[in-house]
């Protein structure tokens, strides 16, 4: 007899335990607050800029080329500098220099370029991709979406 009430104990406690587990889940589902869970796309998220068709088209090339490297807000460094502003830090030197150090800054620095060789002294040993295939139009069009983000930030 005490063997059958000590096994109807046991069972009940298991039931028991079974029965506050089912109800705290559907407790927390249904009294849960609608609080979104923070993801990455939510506390990294930056105001959509409207953009110039122009920059619209330098955004695209942008993201297939630069943003694994360079910041998207323009404003800090993350693998590579910050470009907002670049081109006032390259207005000592004729734009086709800037051109020809995105297409292959290691050459600009083989040739001792004061610019490449400050920023090769900055960011030593990142070393900056070569974009031979992008054409000037190309190059102009990342510069407008780069201003465009620069200022509105």
């Amino acid at each position: 007899m005490l063997a059958a009430i000590a096994k109807l104990t046991r069972a009940g406690f298991l039931l028991l335990i079974v029965l506050i587990v089912l109800f705290w889940q559907n407790y927390t589902l249904i009294f849960k607050k609608d609080v979104p869970d923070k993801t990455l796309s939510s506390v990294d998220y930056i105001r959509p800029i409207p953009l110039s068709e122009t920059a619209q088209k330098g955004k695209t090339i942008f993201i297939s080329n630069c943003a694994a490297c360079h910041n998207k807000n323009m404003r800090d460094d993350l693998t590579g500098p910050a470009l907002g502003g670049v081109k006032e830090k390259w207005a000592a030197y004729p734009r086709q220099d800037l051109y020809k150090w995105i297409r292959n800054s290691q050459a600009m620095i083989q040739q001792k370029h004061p610019r490449a060789l400050a920023l090769w002294k900055d960011w030593n040993p990142t070393i900056m991709n070569s974009f031979n295939s992008l054409k000037d139009d190309d190059i102009d069009a990342i510069f407008a979406y780069v201003e465009e983000v620069y200022a509105a930030r």
